[in-house]
């Protein structure tokens, strides 16, 4: 099996992309604006994208080196996808470590997201935009998070 892997290079401490991970502040500005975040292992990420969410169960917690997360429950509103629920079992694990002590290097994991899943393109591309919004908003205060279609 071969699970959704990426890893980028930061230039922050790794205190921060602790805190970008673990806070509600930190994930509305790199995820979604819309999520309720638990703070404490066993609690729940609810993350919400129109009428897609996920809702993530914290599993671990271990400052400034490791957060991990299960899917509990989740539906993925995506035209052409026939499995709404693909996500329901996976664990998404990133992994952090610090070169020096202004860079830190992420490394994620999303164990179960393979290619032999419906959801695996669009998820990948997507894992690949937060990554890129989680980056920004770490090194320039501003990223790229889901914001709602505009009602034409």
């Amino acid at each position: 099996m071969n699970n959704y892997q990426n890893s980028i290079l930061l230039s922050v401490p790794v205190s921060h992309v602790y805190d970008a991970l673990t806070t509600q502040r930190g994930i509305s500005e790199w995820w979604t604006p819309s999520c309720e975040v638990g703070t404490t292992v066993g609690e729940l990420i609810t993350i919400r994208f129109g009428e897609t969410f996920k809702v993530m169960r914290i599993e671990s917690l271990r400052p400034q080196s490791e957060v991990c997360w299960s899917v509990i429950d989740a539906q993925l509103v995506v035209p052409g996808l026939t499995r709404t629920d693909e996500w329901i079992g996976t664990t998404i694990v990133f992994q952090l470590s610090s070169p020096s002590e202004s860079t830190t290097r992420l490394d994620l994991e999303h164990l179960g997201l393979t290619p032999q899943i419906e959801c695996f393109e669009v998820c990948s591309q997507g894992w690949t935009h937060f990554l890129a919004s989680l980056k920004n908003y770490l090194e320039t205060g501003k990223g790229m998070p889901y914001t709602e279609p505009s009602a034409e």
